[in-house]
């Protein structure tokens, strides 16, 4: 039976002594302004008087939150930063920016940092009231920049070798005398990184304005809602909506952080480009003419090149240098190539020069190919990330914290459904991550291997299901164990737990959405807010017109 509250609530207060002293709650109770009359009424008496059905909304108030909340999620989420032509991978990345906003918006903010460094270091390269033209030393080093602003949105085959993939990319990036693709041109390489450049940003995604203009739908949404809550006091409906804004008010933060951190029209295309860029000077190196001639303009020495044995190996020839995009926290551990380099320029060269440090640029060059030493070549993790995740962490906990203060101390006061959801979501997104920062931190050294246990475990299970070409299900659980054996400990975690955790968590925020969109918490149990040790009562005072603006004073 669906309940009517409004009418229960006369029934109980209006009808004989004996139902009302048979369902009034007789119990504790919190933040209940004193009246002369109790109108609090148990759980079981609601159960038994009211019914123990679903109170939905009328389509009118449903359709007030769907115009104020449901509409401006929308238009924010259809700005987000999808792939094209990608519909799996638009399903996981939706997933992880809402199932596991505080770990992707790290990422997020992470990228702008190394963006933002990169554009110092291209600033300080010259003088402060300078304003060289294209084709000098300042405009290569800005492509040069550029394009590793680029790379640092894809990830690179673990099984590369760091420091040789470092000293790879510093000769791709930074070198102005190496001749590639068999010319005899020494600035042929200089060329193509511009042409690169150019192309690049003719490229890149604009999209600034939609998105602005849906972020300020969801900010005027969300002064409305204030306004109808504290402005003219309404109802319990009106403070769960604007609960429900404030649960997703890390949304807009989150997609034009994105924005600026903004992928170009066709990542896959990108991601061929730089790869043949690399491919392209890696082949030159191995040609023994140009690298006796490199060395002889650079005035370096075969011992600086010695890393260069393993160019060779199957590794370097056989597949691509980047193979997935990771940009706007789409992928679990992603770090990019970005930041070893910069660090490395930073520490080598720039620390000593200060502005104008590009005033000797054949030694900045010399400086950042040939004489940095990065021990830990691409895999490295920098500490003072910690920085970006507490911002993450600051602006997700702020706002599903208000949500669930403010649905807290809504009658009834207490832990109820509509609390009690916020608290679980909240408390999965950081559950996820702590698991993807403990295990960045276990494996960060080690990213390419396996850890010992996980081939003898799948080996043992291969020993147990031999393959047999009468059972279907044997020969599927072969093939898995097949992978299972070649998986990183990262890829088990990734698929086994983050994701069907973020896929599971985006699934709760959109329960959430809905069944305060159409009601679904108004039931008996989700109104007595009986989850803690307080609740257990409905305060049939915010139904029934007995005492207006008392909930409001709870809050504060």
């Amino acid at each position: 039976m669906r309940p009517d509250f409004e009418v229960c609530a006369n029934v109980f207060l209006n009808h004989s002594a004996d139902i009302y002293s048979k369902y009034v709650y007789e119990g504790a109770t919190s933040h209940i302004l004193n009246s002369t009359s109790p109108v609090t009424i148990s759980l079981q008496g609601c159960r038994e008087l009211c019914g123990t059905g679903t109170a939905y909304y009328s389509w009118q108030d449903a359709s007030n939150t769907i115009t104020t909340w449901v509409l401006p999620i929308i238009g924010l989420l259809v700005q987000a930063p999808y792939e094209s032509n990608q519909a799996w991978q638009t399903f996981l990345a939706l997933c992880r920016w809402s199932g596991s906003p505080i770990a992707a918006m790290s990422y997020i903010l992470w990228n702008i940092k190394i963006t933002g460094k990169a554009a110092l270091m291209v600033d300080m390269s010259t003088r402060y009231d300078e304003y060289p033209p294209p084709g000098s030393d300042f405009s290569a080093m800005r492509d040069s920049l550029y394009i590793l602003c680029l790379m640092n949105q894809y990830t690179p085959k673990l099984s590369l070798p760091s420091i040789e993939a470092d000293r790879l990319l510093r000769l791709t990036l930074f070198s102005n005398i190496l001749p590639i693709n068999g010319s005899f041109n020494k600035e042929s390489l200089v060329k193509r990184r511009a042409d690169l450049a150019q192309n690049f940003r003719e490229g890149r995604k604009k999209g600034v304005v939609p998105v602005f203009i849906s972020f300020l739908w969801f900010v005027f949404a969300l002064a409305l809602t204030v306004q109808l809550s504290f402005g003219d006091i309404g109802g319990n409906e009106t403070a769960h909506n604007l609960a429900l804004g404030l649960m997703v008010g890390w949304l807009p933060i989150l997609i034009l952080a994105s924005t600026v951190d903004r992928n170009h029209v066709s990542a896959d295309s990108i991601r061929e480009k730089l790869n043949s860029l690399i491919d392209d000077v890696r082949v030159a190196l191995l040609d023994s003419n140009v690298l006796e001639e490199y060395m002889r303009d650079t005035r370096t020495t075969i011992d600086d090149f010695s890393w260069m044995c393993c160019l060779h190996d199957k590794v370097f020839t056989e597949g691509e240098f980047f193979v997935d995009f990771g940009g706007q926290g789409r992928i679990h551990w992603h770090y990019g190539v970005a930041h070893p380099l910069l660090c490395g320029m930073e520490t080598k060269f720039m620390a000593g020069y200060g502005r104008d440090w590009l005033r000797h640029a054949f030694a900045a060059r010399l400086a950042i190919v040939v004489g940095s030493r990065n021990i830990n070549g691409l895999r490295m993790f920098d500490p003072r990330m910690a920085w970006q995740i507490t911002s993450s962490l600051i602006i997700v906990v702020g706002s599903v914290g208000g949500a669930f203060v403010l649905s807290y101390f809504t009658p009834t006061v207490g832990l109820s459904c509509r609390s009690g959801g916020y608290l679980i979501y909240f408390v999965i997104a950081v559950g996820l991550l702590v698991i993807e920062l403990l295990v960045w931190w276990l494996t960060h050294e080690r990213t390419h291997a396996s850890p010992y246990y996980i081939p003898r475990i799948a080996t043992k299970l291969k020993e147990r299901f031999q393959p047999n070409h009468e059972s279907s299900a044997v020969r599927h659980i072969h093939r898995f164990l097949s992978w299972f054996t070649t998986s990183t400990f990262r890829d088990i975690v990734r698929n086994f737990v983050l994701r069907p955790g973020e896929v599971a968590n985006a699934i709760w925020l959109i329960y959430i959405i809905f069944a305060q969109t159409f009601g679904a918490y108004q039931t008996c149990d989700c109104m007595a807010s009986n989850w803690g040790s307080i609740g257990g009562y409905i305060d049939f005072q915010t139904f029934v017109a007995l005492t207006p603006k008392t909930w409001v004073p709870d809050i504060f």
